[in-house]
């Protein structure tokens, strides 16, 4: 499943940030120059007023009109009114849309106590601010482009301080194997040098661990073979005797077998210990299931069991003759273990395919001993496929026995000139 990038994220959550304060900026330099627009029209028109209040109380009628090279005046009690004036009819400061015109004009009660003065700027007087707006258009964007340009500075030097000590933890994490030597835990924040340290104290335990264990399969099999070689010389020893008595001479036979089978065993221990990769030679597989089915002739005793073969007789893998030996036989041993009435045992060229019936339970079934271990260790090794089922009944587990691992560049043989 592929998720989300870090690093992708933080820029483009940066860049929305950054793009959402260039807005802002920018709405709030609009409004503030419509109200500074808006209360330096309106302080205009409240002066003529005021002056022309104070020359009507002084000179009456006669009182001079506002300039009529700026405004333009109306007195409800004389002259017309435009209609678009008409529907105001209350004192105040107003802005009206006269076509593509934007008009700003005062109403207040008239000095002579009768009707309303309506003071209204002439076309484009009200515009002497453009030039200031102009220029307050062009330093608002390069403000908000400076801005901006800080954010994208300020999001990738936030971006990399973040991604920068992840990116070295992802690789450290990346070449975190057992075998590997410990790094030292230097990153530059509380928590990720926390995750460090347990990413250390973890390593370590997963490489004590497989140690103990590497060692003990090691010394475990060195220990067991000098025992076994004994058991197999008195074996053979005791064989050599005409006169045993038939139980006598039966468990003699159960113990060259039980010590075979365990000098098997000791050899596949080790070779499952090694780092290194094994060894592998040609090894025909049906004869080897024919030896194991003898072999295991005595778990047939218990009831009849119909063995159906259907061996490819040319199949041939690459492997170790004890890793081998072992995995097939603990697949025999735990079909003939669980079966009911029949086994099928079908093999075509290096993939065996072996199925019962049974009436066992999935978790009994799964694993005769630590037989379905060992197999998993073995195909682990060789880069083989064990998978098992269990359908209505029927148990089913298939051996594919090819290495499916890619072959890393390093370990191809260089071309031929």
């Amino acid at each position: 499943m592929s998720l989300p990038s870090l690093r992708r994220r933080l820029i483009l959550s940066l860049s929305a940030a950054g793009l959402l304060l260039l807005t802002l900026i920018s709405l709030l330099m609009v409004v503030a120059e419509d109200k500074m627009e808006e209360l330096s029209l309106q302080h205009w028109l409240e002066a003529e007023v005021t002056r022309y209040n104070d020359d009507w109380l002084r000179l009456g009628l006669a009182a001079p009109a506002p300039s009529p090279r700026q405004f333009s005046s109306y007195w409800t009690e004389r002259g017309r009114l435009p209609a678009w004036l008409k529907p105001y009819q209350s004192p105040g400061f107003f802005e009206h849309q006269l076509g593509k015109e934007d008009k700003h004009f005062l109403v207040r009660p008239h000095p002579s106590g009768q009707g309303l003065l309506y003071l209204v700027f002439n076309d484009d007087a009200d515009d002497y601010l453009d030039p200031y707006e102009d220029k307050l258009h062009l330093t608002t964007r390069l403000i908000g482009l400076a801005l901006l340009l800080g954010c994208i500075g300020f999001g990738i030097w936030l971006v990399r301080l973040i991604t920068g000590p992840l990116e070295r933890l992802q690789q450290r994490v990346a070449h975190l194997t057992p075998g590997s030597e410990d790094f030292i835990p230097d990153a530059p924040w509380q928590e990720l040098r926390d995750i460090e340290q347990a990413l250390l104290a973890g390593k370590q335990e997963v490489a004590a661990v497989f140690a103990r264990e590497q060692e003990f399969s090691r010394f475990a099999s060195h220990e067991l073979r000098t025992p076994n070689m004994v058991i197999q010389g008195s074996a053979a020893l005791l064989g050599k005797v005409t006169d045993l008595p038939a139980p006598a001479a039966r468990a003699t036979s159960r113990i060259r077998a039980a010590s075979e089978e365990m000098a098997l065993l000791t050899d596949t221990f080790l070779l499952l210990g090694r780092k290194e990769a094994v060894e592998r030679s040609a090894q025909r597989v049906a004869p080897l299931i024919q030896r194991e089915l003898a072999r295991l002739a005595p778990l047939l005793q218990r009831e009849p069991l119909d063995i159906r073969l259907d061996l490819d007789a040319q199949s041939e893998v690459q492997a170790p003759l004890s890793l081998l030996a072992i995995a097939l036989g603990n697949l025999l041993k735990n079909a003939l273990s669980y079966a009911e009435g029949h086994i099928e045992i079908v093999l075509k060229g290096d993939h065996l395919t072996i199925s019962n019936p049974t009436a066992a339970a999935p978790d009994q079934i799964l694993g005769y001993g630590c037989g379905l271990t060992i197999i998993t260790r073995i195909c682990d090794k060789l880069g083989w496929q064990i998978t098992t089922r269990l359908e209505q009944g029927l148990f089913c587990a298939s051996l594919r026995m090819s290495d499916t691992r890619p072959v890393s560049p390093r370990a191809m043989p260089p071309p031929s000139p």
